[in-house]
């Protein structure tokens, strides 16, 4: 096996405690009661994330689960970000370390999961590309979806969280997109992610010059490297801001993605958010030919050119490619299928002016 191709997990040993269930009282085996945590209050106004951070830190860190350490449970996704609504699903990532598997240590996280009664519905989904976990809060109703050792993602949340404070026209115009997406079809499985259309959408507002590219915002800040794709961004972002366009409304930003999407030319280029420009596809086959600033991707392709599912042009099969900001070797629109595409296309053509 290419030695590129190895994936690597490092390790760490740690004695914990299991946990004992509580005895049901007699009155108790004829009538089903939810679990109630005792040490958490859930009140109307409780912080959805910091309820569910709190459950986990309690179920998951003081068991005994193969010799795993767990070393930090961090939220993510929209309600990080700020583009969640009321029932969104909660984003956790945990970090971790083990000797074992990472196949056997998510199973016993989700089997840890289901005794404790406070989650249900519990699938561990170990063959995705990214495994997680599905859950349900008992309490609450909310849907949890747990993942692993997935740093870049929570780097992810709190840059697009930060990128809403830049315009005020940037989160109404990235929700009424999420909802017609999802209203249409094309948020799903076998289609878009939430995080990947608001990329296409914040793509938009970098190509009218209301938005700076991120490789902008992370000149004049210090490095966070995980991996080695630097995940920093600057806090100060508007003085990277050339040009506005103050006169125009959120419904001129969203003419301008129908009619921009239903005319790129997604066989030639890619969209990335990185350089803030598209890109041409033939590049990254030959990558000097790539911006100087896309150094970081010249030296991955060097390190792993013997492993073509690692390249960015490795990640789809099909024909749409949309560079993940950080991480310049992912695609994140790799699983939107050509019958999706398609329907994108057609729905944009539909709403251009």
């Amino acid at each position: 096996m290419n030695k590129h191709c190895a994936p690597s997990q490092h390790s760490s040993e740690n004695k914990l405690v299991n946990t004992k269930k509580r005895h049901l009282k007699p009155e108790e085996y004829c009538r089903p009661k939810k679990f109630k945590s005792k040490e958490i209050c859930y009140g109307p106004d409780v912080d959805i994330v910091a309820l569910f951070k709190l459950e986990l830190q309690r179920i998951l860190i003081n068991s005994n689960i193969l010799n795993t350490t767990i070393t930090d449970i961090l939220p993510y996704g929209s309600r990080i970000s700020g583009l969640n609504i009321s029932n969104s699903d909660v984003d956790i990532n945990i970090n971790y370390v083990s000797k074992a598997p990472p196949k056997t240590v998510i199973k016993s996280f989700a089997n840890k999961l289901r005794q404790s009664q406070v989650f249900i519905k519990v699938f561990a989904l170990i063959h995705a590309k990214i495994p997680i976990i599905k859950c349900t809060h008992q309490n609450t109703g909310i849907d949890c979806d747990l993942s692993f050792n997935n740093v870049s993602a929570v780097h992810n949340s709190h840059l697009i969280n930060q990128i809403l404070s830049m315009d005020y026209r940037i989160k109404p115009v990235l929700m009424k997109l999420k909802m017609w997406a999802i209203n249409i079809g094309l948020i799903s499985t076998n289609g878009f992610s939430s995080y990947s259309f608001y990329w296409l959408g914040l793509f938009i507002m970098q190509i009218m010059g209301i938005l700076p590219s991120i490789h902008d915002l992370q000149k004049s800040v210090p490095e966070v490297l995980v991996s080695q794709w630097n995940c920093a961004f600057s806090k100060n972002p508007q003085e990277y801001i050339t040009n506005k366009q103050e006169t125009l409304s959120e419904g001129d930003i969203l003419h301008f993605f129908y009619k921009y999407y239903s005319n790129f030319n997604f066989d030639k280029f890619v969209i990335s958010p990185y350089t803030g420009c598209p890109l041409l596809k033939k590049d990254f086959e030959n990558v000097e030919q790539l911006p100087d600033k896309l150094w970081r991707y010249k030296q991955f392709y060097e390190e792993n050119k013997e492993c073509q599912k690692l390249l960015f042009l490795g990640t789809c099969e099909f024909k749409m490619y949309t560079q993940d900001p950080f991480q310049h070797n992912v695609n994140i629109t790799a699983r939107v299928t050509p019958k999706i595409f398609e329907k994108f296309i057609y729905a944009c053509k539909e709403l251009k002016p």
